[in-house]
């Protein structure tokens, strides 16, 4: 018999097939070869693959859960079903603000359902983890663990502040926008945070047990079905450097093949 990591459930065997991000995160990443580049940033590289990342490591009915949690995800992040309700209801103001001499988007979006959005981005984490595809120097603990799966699988208790989900949106006319890369965590600031990206956003999710800094708490995806997206060139960010250059350079071997 097996445990499911999810549920806890004793079952005979886990879902054949199951994925770490949803296949439609991939599906404008693809090359004329029907390929995507997959990005390391803890082995440095870059592999060409045809498909997303699957594996076996939770039961059918989890598996089939996530899956609801990634489409509504699908239906608010993409315009793959622009006239969903889903899609539609989601109020998306634009505002522009200036700050040390420089003047920066940002969009808030209200009317998010907040159960599946912030259960579709803690079940990323929490696939990525239990499949031991979790990348990064720092390890996740069995503390945060815990907590964060009691989060995802709390139906009596909403908790938007344990775990603040902040999310940056890449302009439209960024190149790199529609990069793939695992969770990954890292060190900022002196806080852990556990980031993703796909179909041109960002998303970080705060994992310290220390005071958060004000401003997370202003833009982080809060219970009420509203969140503050600022906008963010791939290249504006930092940490993302040596992945434009590994990038680059995959996509520079591929034209001379």
């Amino acid at each position: 018999m097996l445990i499911c990591p999810f549920c806890k459930n004793e079952v005979q065997e886990f879902h054949k097939r199951s994925h770490l991000l949803p296949e439609w995160m991939y599906t404008d990443c693809y090359d004329e070869k029907h390929k995507v580049l997959a990005v390391s940033r803890v082995k440095q590289k870059i592999t060409r693959r045809q498909k997303g990342i699957y594996d076996m490591f939770c039961c059918r009915d989890c598996e089939y859960e996530t899956q609801r949690y990634d489409h509504y995800a699908s239906l608010v992040l993409t315009k793959r079903s622009p006239n969903s309700i889903e899609h539609t209801s989601i109020n998306r103001k634009y505002y522009r603000s200036k700050s040390d001499d420089e003047l920066r988007g940002f969009e808030k979006w209200e009317n998010i359902d907040f159960i599946k959005f912030q259960r579709f981005v803690l079940s990323v984490i929490l696939r990525t983890q239990f499949s031991g595809n979790m990348e990064g120097q720092i390890k996740l603990n069995a503390s945060h663990l815990f907590k964060i799966l009691s989060v995802y699988r709390n139906n009596t208790r909403i908790d938007d502040t344990s775990y603040p989900i902040i999310v940056i949106k890449n302009p439209e006319r960024d190149k790199f926008k529609n990069q793939v890369i695992l969770p990954y965590i890292k060190k900022q600031d002196g806080h852990h945070i556990i980031e993703f990206t796909g179909v041109g956003f960002i998303f970080n999710i705060y994992v310290s047990s220390h005071k958060k800094p004000r401003w997370i708490n202003s833009l982080r995806l809060k219970d009420d079905g509203s969140m503050f997206l600022i906008i963010m060139s791939f290249n504006e960010t930092g940490l993302f450097k040596n992945t434009l250059r590994l990038v680059e350079s995959a996509r520079i071997a591929s034209q001379c093949h």
